[in-house]
C-alpha cells in the first residue's frame, strides 16, 4: 500500500493528498487549481516553494530540454516530482482559488428607485469575488439568460449583490420574472465576468461615462476611485431628468469628495462626450471607463482617442440585446477530441480575457525602460498582473531584449540584459482571469532601428495574411506553412518551433496539449492561439506576435499600444 502525504499550500492553508503520484497530478485531481502548462519540466509555470517536507524528483529522459528558467535550492516543480513526506509548499504571490461559475442565490429585497428602475439586491450562500465593474448572468429556467452589472462592492455590504435593472415593457425578465422575487426567493447565477473592472494604478485622473442603466456598472468604479482618494469625473446620460435615480448619492459624494465632480448630460442620444470635451482633462494621462449602449461606446472611444486620450487606458462595456447567449451553438461546431472545453467554457468569459490581457500587455510595455534588465522587466510584470486582478499565469511570463529576441522560451535568457536605447523587445504573456486563459504577445521597437522597424511591419502582416488565410478553410498544418512562406517572401524566417496551441477555460492542457501547426483539421473559432516569430535570416533580430484566432466580424487588431518607442 503506497504511503499517503499531506501537502499544505501557502498562503491559502488549502490541502491535498499525494501517494506515488506526480504531485502536479494529486493536485488536479484534489480540484485544485495550479498553474502549470508543458508536463516536461520544460516552462517552469508550475514551479513552488519548498518550505517544509522531502520528495524526490523524476527521473529526466537524457534529451530533456534544458529549462529555461532559475530554479533555487528551495524550489521544485510540482510536474517533476514526487512527495516523500508530509509537506508545506508555496506558490508565491497567486491564488488557487478559481471563481465558482454557478452559483443560487437568495433575494434580501426588491425596490423600485425610479418609475421604471428596480433596485434587486441579493446574497450568495458564499461571497462572490466580484471585481469593480464586472457583471453576473441570471440563468432562466430554460437555459436563456440575462446579465446585470453589480451596481455595489460586494465586500463592503456584508457579501451583497445590488443590481440595478429597467422594467422593459414586454420583457421576459424585466416583466415577467423580476416581479414576483420577492424576499427570499431563489436565483441561478453564472459569474462573475467581465473586462471592464479596476485597472487604475498610480495618481492618473479617473474620467466615467454612462447612459442609463449603464451606470450600474460605472457607481462600483466610481466608489473604488473614491475610496482611494482619486481626481475623478462622471458624466452621466439620459433622456429625462427621473432618470437620473442615484443623483441623491452622487450629490452627497460631491460634497464629501473635493476630486470629484458628476455632470448630468440630459439628452434623447446623451451624447456624454461633449459635455466632456468642454471641461479640463487631461486626456493623455486619465484612466477612462465607458458603460452603455454600444453607440455611445463607440463615440466616447472615438471622441477621446482624439482628444489624446491613450488607448489602452480606455476601458468599457457595451450592453448587448437579452436572449440565448451565443457560444452555446457555436460549440456543438468544436471538435470533440483536439478542441475539447471545460465546463466552465464561454465566449464572453474568452472575450473577457483577452480584452484584459491585451491591456495588461500594454501596461506592462508603458513600464519598460532603457536601462531595466530582463530580471526587472519580468518582477515588474508579475506586480502589474497581480495588481489588474490575475489570479495566476499558466504560462510563464516572457520578456526578451535584443538578441534574445530570436530564442523560443524553452532556449533561455539573459536576465540581466538591458534594454537599450535603440532595440527590440517582445513581451509574452498567459494569465488567468476568473478561471480564463489569456494569451497575448507582441513586440516593441526602441530608438527606431529600420531593421526593428522593418521586421515588426512584417511581423504584423504574416499574421494577418495567416489569420485571413484560416477564414479561407485551411488547417492548422496548412496555416503554418503558409505564414512559412508568407516570412520567406517578405525576406525573413519563421521559427516554426513556436507553432500555435489551444486556449480555454484553465487550464486548457487538461484537455488538450496539441500544436496548432499540427493539427489536420481547420481550427475553429476562440479555441486556438497562432504564434508568429519571425527571425532575420543571419542577424540576432526577431519579432512575436500571437492572439486568439477569432472570427470575423469580431476580430480587430487592438489599438491598445504603438509598437514604437521615440
Amino acid at each position: 500500500m503506497h504511503n499517503r502525504h499531506v501537502v499544505e499550500l501557502l498562503p491559502s492553508g488549502k490541502s491535498f493528498e499525494a501517494a506515488d503520484h506526480l504531485l502536479l497530478d494529486a493536485m488536479l485531481a484534489s480540484g485544485l487549481a495550479v498553474p502549470f502548462s508543458c508536463r516536461r519540466g520544460a516552462c517552469g509555470s508550475c514551479k513552488v516553494k519548498v518550505v517544509a517536507g522531502e520528495y524526490r524528483a523524476k527521473q529526466l529522459a537524457p534529451d530533456a530540454p534544458v529549462p529555461s528558467y532559475p530554479l533555487a535550492a528551495d524550489e521544485m516543480l510540482l510536474c517533476q516530482s514526487h512527495a516523500c513526506s508530509d509537506m508545506r509548499l508555496e506558490i508565491p504571490g497567486w491564488s488557487l482559488d478559481t471563481p465558482t461559475l454557478e452559483t443560487t442565490a437568495q433575494v434580501v429585497s426588491n425596490r423600485p428607485l425610479s418609475a421604471d428602475i428596480i433596485e434587486l439586491v441579493l446574497r450568495t450562500a458564499q461571497p462572490l469575488d466580484v471585481r469593480p465593474g464586472q457583471y453576473l448572468r441570471f440563468r432562466l429556467d430554460d437555459g436563456d439568460s440575462r446579465c446585470f452589472s453589480v451596481a455595489n462592492l460586494p465586500a463592503q455590504d456584508e457579501g451583497q449583490l445590488v443590481f440595478h435593472i429597467r422594467q422593459v415593457r414586454g420583457g421576459r425578465f424585466s416583466e415577467g420574472i423580476l416581479p414576483t422575487l420577492h424576499a427570499g426567493a431563489s436565483v441561478h447565477l453564472e459569474g462573475p465576468v467581465g473586462a471592464c473592472t479596476w485597472q487604475h494604478k498610480g495618481e492618473r485622473p479617473v474620467v466615467l461615462f454612462a447612459t442609463g442603466t449603464g451606470y450600474a456598472g460605472i457607481k462600483p468604479l466610481l466608489l473604488t476611485a473614491l475610496e482611494r482618494g482619486a481626481e475623478v469625473s462622471l458624466y452621466w446620460g439620459n433622456a429625462a431628468p427621473a432618470d437620473f435615480y442615484d443623483a441623491e448619492f452622487l450629490d452627497r459624494a460631491s460634497q464629501a469628495h473635493p476630486h470629484f465632480r458628476w455632470h448630468r448630460v440630459l439628452s434623447v442620444d446623451a451624447r456624454v462626450q461633449q459635455v466632456a470635451l468642454t471641461q479640463p482633462h487631461d486626456w493623455p494621462d486619465s484612466q477612462i471607463y465607458a458603460c452603455g449602449n454600444s453607440g455611445m461606446i463607440s463615440q466616447v472611444r472615438e471622441t477621446c482617442l482624439a482628444a489624446g486620450a491613450q488607448a489602452h487606458r480606455f476601458v468599457a462595456e457595451a450592453f448587448v440585446p437579452s436572449g440565448a447567449l451565443a457560444p452555446t451553438a457555436s460549440l456543438n461546431a468544436l471538435d470533440p477530441v483536439l478542441e475539447k472545453v471545460g465546463p466552465r467554457y464561454s465566449l464572453d468569459g474568452m472575450l473577457a480575457a483577452r480584452e484584459q490581457t491585451v491591456r495588461a500587455l500594454a501596461a506592462i510595455a508603458e513600464q519598460l525602460k532603457v536601462g531595466m534588465t530582463t530580471a526587472q522587466a519580468l518582477d515588474m510584470a508579475g506586480h502589474t498582473l497581480q495588481a489588474m486582478g490575475a489570479s495566476h499565469t499558466w504560462h510563464p511570463t516572457y520578456i526578451r531584449f535584443g538578441n534574445d529576441t530570436v530564442r523560443t522560451p524553452r532556449q533561455g535568457i539573459d536576465p540581466q540584459r538591458q534594454l537599450r536605447a535603440t532595440d527590440i523587445a517582445v513581451v509574452d504573456l498567459g494569465p488567468v482571469w476568473d478561471g480564463y486563459e489569456g494569451d497575448y504577445g507582441d513586440t516593441f521597437v526602441f530608438g527606431g532601428h529600420p531593421l526593428h522597424e522593418a521586421c515588426v511591419k512584417a511581423l504584423h502582416q504574416v499574421f494577418d495574411e495567416t489569420r485571413d488565410a484560416w477564414h479561407q478553410g485551411l488547417t492548422g498544418r496548412q496555416l503554418y506553412d503558409f505564414a512559412e512562406d508568407s516570412a520567406r517572401a517578405k525576406g525573413w524566417r519563421l521559427e516554426r518551433n513556436l507553432a500555435g496551441h489551444r486556449i480555454a477555460d484553465f487550464p486548457h492542457a487538461l484537455f488538450s496539449q496539441d500544436k496548432l501547426a499540427d493539427v489536420e483539421i481547420v481550427p475553429s473559432d476562440m479555441v486556438w492561439v497562432l504564434e508568429i516569430q519571425l527571425c532575420h535570416p543571419t542577424l540576432p533580430i526577431g519579432a512575436f506576435f500571437e492572439d486568439i484566432l477569432i472570427g470575423e466580424p469580431t476580430y480587430q487588431r487592438p489599438n491598445a499600444m504603438a509598437q514604437s518607442h521615440a
